[in-house]
């Protein structure tokens, strides 16, 4: 990895021909994503605003023209640059300036938020809005064996809004962080893990997100499509980075080997629901007592 953010640094040409390249590859495989919106952030990181967006408008350029070649139009590279490339330059000019991956993480759920709410006053009806993309997508890649009605009866469409502003997050925070850590790689070794182990949110905000919680899981609101439902799952997603850097955290006050950590990785994997719920719980205990402070001294004997 260091090789490859190395390259990234050469100059601005590399940069946007591994934003661009990993971009267009990236509609067949999306994880390709990470990298090509953490080549804008590295060079945001390191350079600032008007150099990320000067790779971020090359960037669009070299997708613009590989899908007018291949399929005559060049709307994605728009998407991307809306969807990815600009969020990802904002929060990494954010983290250049703050130096605080908190701050940077509260600038990502605000994105989420924004989303949340924009579709809601957008469309009026969430719900029917998602079902009616969900039918036209089924019917446009001609998929068999799914229908609207299968995945309404699985609760998924109610919460539709809510779990793509998450997911949206979750990607746009990944972007960063692996940047975050070229940037380590290239320029500060150690550094990525000091700062993502004092990731810490403010308490005023858990306490709010723990009246939301409230509100939503005892049923006070009426059920899915709710704009505070969606908002309580963008702020699972938030804490959920909050719970990791309290778990890596703890482990290296204890001098334990990150290996200890695997088996959370692979539960995030194999049970992401529980297990992602499972560390945002955590994350909110953090924000509360602090599970990273130092542990008291053993007794004197």
């Amino acid at each position: 990895m260091r090789e490859f953010a190395r390259f990234i640094m050469r100059g601005r040409l590399y940069a946007i021909a591994i934003a661009g390249s990993f971009g267009a590859l990236a509609v067949a495989l999306p994880p390709l994503s990470l990298f090509s919106g953490a080549a804008v952030g590295l060079v945001t990181l390191r350079h600032g605003m008007k150099e990320g967006l000067t790779v971020t408008a090359g960037a669009a350029l070299v997708v613009a023209v590989i899908f007018l070649a291949i399929a005559g139009r060049a709307d994605l590279s728009f998407l991307l640059i809306l969807g990815l490339w600009l969020p990802n330059a904002l929060g990494c000019w954010v983290l250049r300036i703050t130096q605080s991956q908190a701050w940077t993480l509260l600038v990502v759920g605000g994105f989420a938020a924004f989303f949340v709410v924009s579709m809601h006053i957008l469309t009026g009806d969430v719900i029917a809005w998602w079902q009616q993309w969900i039918e036209q997508t089924i019917t446009q890649a001609n998929i068999e064996g799914v229908t609207v009605e299968q995945i309404s009866q699985e609760g998924a469409l109610a919460l539709m809004n809510g779990l793509v502003a998450m997911f949206f997050g979750l990607n746009l925070m990944l972007t960063i962080l692996l940047a975050r850590w070229w940037q380590a790689l290239l320029y500060n070794p150690g550094g990525f893990s000091k700062e993502f182990h004092s990731l810490h949110l403010p308490r005023s905000l858990t306490y709010l997100v723990i009246l939301l919680s409230a509100l939503v899981l005892t049923g006070v609101l009426d059920g899915g499509g709710h704009v505070l439902t969606d908002l309580f799952i963008v702020a699972v997603m938030i804490y959920l980075f909050q719970g990791l850097a309290a778990m890596h955290g703890m482990a290296a006050l204890r001098g334990l080997s990150s290996w200890w950590l695997l088996p959370l990785y692979i539960g995030l994997f194999v049970l992401p629901p529980h297990f992602i719920i499972g560390l945002a719980m955590v994350g909110v205990v953090d924000s509360l007592m602090n599970l990273r402070s130092a542990p008291p001294p053993p007794p004197k004997t």
